[in-house]
């Protein structure tokens, strides 16, 4: 009731009675006419002969408008069939009292009266079950189920986090009817990396912006009215006829900090109701359950095509994007096959730790040197390769092994005071479609094998084979 006083009959009044009396007419018809979910009275022709005034509310149809029609003018054709058997199904139920009730009840599309529809889920109570000559139906609003089991199904079937995001919009929106919703992820100071909703364009950037706060403090934030936000943004909102906010922060486990959140924009002013903190809450746990299944679902996905030390692409991955440019590249590409020399006395002389810090200053700078669209990967160990795109000329892979000498030739420092000197040698293949990625690999691995044995430290170019006339 948030709050509200219970109304009550005074002394005389027809809707008093006592504990335990029957309640008189009078409370039974406030009951029907002020219940959430509508009822209705059909005989067994299907004809509605009395309909609770709450169908308006969910429908916009007034009662009188059904009364005498069959109840097949505010299903959809395509939900027919599956109501019809599944009151169909209630009929033949035993005759008895302690008979267990459905639960959910039968999904169904109803009919509004402007011509769209909604999911509903609807329920009857048959005669078999009443005792009556007529059937009791009832319908409840089922959108936000419909929109959580959407959101649930995207989840499932690793959508991308954005069309996710789509659906926990809509159950905010099936929740707190009239509301205007953006959810946002990834907070940058100013503004988020990615948003959704119908309020998106409300997010503008301002340090005293309701979701600033809330994201800065990691507690919900309550606009009352629009003269509580800077002139620009209330401006905004008034004309599109809303009168508060409210942003609820979403917080990963782990995180420092809250990155998310839901911001809901409301047509009347004052706090939201419990029912309403209700809905946004928990459509805030389910963010913070997408959040983690995104982040979970990237972090496998990386760590499939990612070397773990380095944080360069993988073998995996440098094969599947070499397959693809090899179907296209017509000589225009090339691999190079990186070795790095002597790389094992460091190991033996400072640790494998300090090894891998080598390992990791050798990917930054091979990384550093390439161009925009060039792929560099660890393929295992001391072993690296490049996969350079669009060449011009086949004399360009040449310049890119260059520069890529005289990246790795500065000495690493380790700890401040450890000079590692490391150079590397470099085998150059001239991609060729009519070859599979192994044989090109294998063809710049004996290039680079080649240049180990001339002297190390420096590049040999392995053509590929003529091809026969």
């Amino acid at each position: 009731m948030d709050g509200a006083p219970m109304a009550r009959g005074g002394v005389g009044d027809p809707a008093e009675f006592e504990p335990g009396d029957e309640p008189p007419p009078e409370i039974f018809r406030a009951i029907v006419d002020t219940a959430v979910n509508p009822f209705a009275i059909v005989d067994d022709a299907g004809v509605f002969r009395w309909v609770s005034a709450s169908i308006q509310e969910l429908l916009g149809w007034r009662p009188d408008e059904l009364v005498g029609k069959t109840f097949d003018a505010i299903i959809d054709p395509s939900s027919l069939p599956d109501v019809l058997e599944a009151f169909a199904d209630l009929a033949e139920l035993p005759r008895r009292s302690d008979y267990p009730r459905g639960g959910v009840g039968q999904a169904a599309e109803l009919v509004c009266r402007d011509g769209t529809t909604t999911p509903c889920s609807v329920i009857a109570a048959t005669c078999s079950q009443t005792g009556l000559p007529y059937h009791v139906v009832f319908a409840r609003r089922a959108a936000y189920e419909k929109a959580l089991d959407n959101a649930l199904e995207a989840i499932a079937q690793h959508a991308r986090l954005d069309e996710v995001l789509d659906h926990l919009v809509a159950t905010l929106q099936q929740s707190v009817p009239r509301c205007v919703v953006a959810i946002g992820d990834g907070w940058k100071g100013d503004s988020f990396a990615m948003a959704a909703g119908d309020g998106v364009d409300l997010l503008v950037a301002d340090p005293a912006s309701p979701w600033a706060c809330s994201l800065a403090t990691g507690e919900d934030v309550v606009v009352r009215n629009l003269n509580e936000l800077a002139p620009g943004l209330a401006g905004m909102a008034r004309a599109r006829g809303l009168a508060s906010c409210w942003v609820h922060p979403v917080a990963v486990p782990g995180d420092d900090r809250p990155s998310a959140a839901l911001i809901m924009w409301r047509p009347y002013d004052g706090m939201p109701t419990r029912f309403t903190w209700s809905a946004v809450h928990r459509t805030g746990r389910l963010m913070r359950l997408t959040l983690q299944w995104d982040r979970s679902h990237r972090a496998l996905a990386f760590a499939a095509t990612h070397d773990p030390l380095t944080g360069l692409a993988n073998r995996l991955a440098f094969v599947d994007r070499l397959t693809e440019i090899a179907k296209v590249a017509g000589g225009e590409a090339a691999v190079l096959f990186i070795d790095l020399d002597r790389f094992k006395p460091v190991n033996d002389r400072h640790g494998h730790l300090a090894g891998d810090r080598v390992l990791e200053a050798v990917a930054g700078r091979l990384a550093g040197a390439l161009r925009p669209g060039d792929l560099v990967a660890r393929l295992g160990g001391d072993e690296f390769a490049v996969l350079c795109e669009r060449l011009g000329h086949p004399d360009d892979a040449v310049a890119v092994a260059d520069r890529l000498l005289r990246a790795l030739s500065a000495p690493i420092v380790l700890d401040g005071r450890v000079e590692v000197t490391i150079t590397a040698s470099i085998g150059v293949a001239e991609i060729d479609g009519n070859e599979s990625p192994e044989a090109v690999l294998a063809r710049a691995d004996t290039a680079m094998r080649s240049a180990k044995v001339g002297g190390r430290g420096g590049w040999v170019v392995r053509p590929a084979a003529p091809r026969p006339a």
